[in-house]
């Protein structure tokens, strides 16, 4: 019987190009798992790696990280996911790609693992090109592999469980925030995240979600989709005053908003947002994952006078991912009407492109992209 091999990505350098390869399928080891993909988000935070010139990472390096797919085989050892749901070939999994150490001091006494400083993740794994390979969301298997991962059983079906990681990356955000019934909520940003955001907030209690966009109709159709209760575009609204005041005129208790989460990008952005909280409110930002450059902020004005919180709410961890499992399955939400496109491998490069330069892809406007290597 012949070397059984896979397809997977690899990019070869920074603002480099995604290289298919065609690599071995391991056996899996004691206590790892071979999972073969489902489907793969195409995430935002995979353009700005690719067009970064972060120099310390060791290419060629694999990405993609939304990740679900079926238990191919299973090592020695591995009876169960990481709650203790007994696991067995064919079930479907996600796994959490960020791997932390469980040791360190964020780990071990502050309980932050996010900010673990000996952590490694599938998505940006180093030295791809070399074994184990499979490393990345962008192929046909994951090879889970490192002894501190993390997966867990998905009980729903795989459009909306490939939107696990990006939920749970919500789902932080959410315990920062602490929503109360009769909150008004602002959702700074109409993106995947954004949109999810709408959808875990309602759940989470909020009476109002207001979602704010800049100019993608599509996008804001999806937020009352998701269950927002106004939205302001920036292309009806263009001025930030005016933004300001609808919010106001809009929140519940006529103030502004009790909770605002920034989803959106940029440092303008965050700015913005700090104007539509009310005083003694919570601001959370979640969208500026990667340095988006610098903003004028007055302390006195924009923080001690308005009493307000703001907190940075960076990536997730197992609980967030376990918290996370019976929102997408919540048939309330309807998650898979954000994949506007679903593609094969051999166009991930393409859609990439089309997300970096804010174009359409196949003449539809994009909100998520999801990859299915089965195409």
């Amino acid at each position: 019987m012949g070397t059984r091999t896979a397809k997977s990505y690899v990019l070869d350098k920074p603002q480099g190009n995604f290289v298919l390869g065609n690599f071995e399928i391991p056996d899996p080891e004691p206590g790892t798992v071979l999972m073969r993909i489902e489907l793969c988000g195409v995430c935002g935070t995979d353009v700005h790696t690719w067009q970064s010139l972060v120099e310390d990472l060791e290419y060629p390096i694999a990405l993609g990280h939304e990740i679900v797919g079926i238990v191919e085989s299973l090592g020695k050892g591995v009876n169960t996911d990481y709650i203790g749901k007994p696991l067995k070939v064919g079930d479907r999994i996600g796994v959490i790609p960020a791997i932390h150490c469980h040791k360190c001091y964020f780990c071990t006494i502050v309980k932050t693992p996010e900010k673990c400083i000996d952590w490694k993740t599938y998505g940006t794994w180093p030295k791809a090109d070399q074994k184990p390979h499979f490393t990345g969301g962008y192929g046909e298997y994951l090879y889970i592999h490192d002894p501190n991962s993390v997966f867990v059983k998905v009980n729903t079906t795989p459009d909306r469980g490939m939107f696990l990681e990006p939920m749970a990356i919500i789902v932080h955000s959410m315990l920062h925030a602490q929503i109360e019934p009769g909150d008004t909520v602002v959702v700074n940003g109409s993106g995947p995240i954004g949109l999810l955001t709408i959808g875990c907030a309602k759940i989470a209690g909020a009476s109002r979600v207001i979602a704010i966009g800049r100019r993608n109709r599509l996008r804001l159709q999806l937020a009352e989709k998701m269950g927002a209760d106004i939205t302001i575009s920036h292309g009806d609204i263009p001025e930030q005053a005016n933004r300001k005041h609808a919010v106001f005129r809009e929140s519940l208790n006529g103030y502004g908003a009790d909770v605002v989460f920034n989803t959106a990008g940029t440092a303008i952005a965050f700015l913005e947002s700090l104007d539509y909280v009310r005083d003694s409110g919570t601001v959370v930002e979640v969208g500026n994952f990667v340095d988006s450059g610098t903003i004028p902020f007055n302390p006195c004005k924009h923080l001690l006078e308005k009493g307000i919180k703001i907190i940075g709410s960076f990536d997730n961890e197992a609980e967030h991912y376990v918290r996370a499992l019976p929102i997408i399955a919540d048939e309330r939400l309807p998650i898979p009407d954000l994949i506007t496109h679903t593609v094969p491998l051999e166009r991930l490069q393409e859609s990439l492109t089309a997300i970096k330069d804010g174009k359409k892809l196949d003449g539809k406007d994009i909100v998520k992209i999801a990859l299915d290597p089965r195409l």
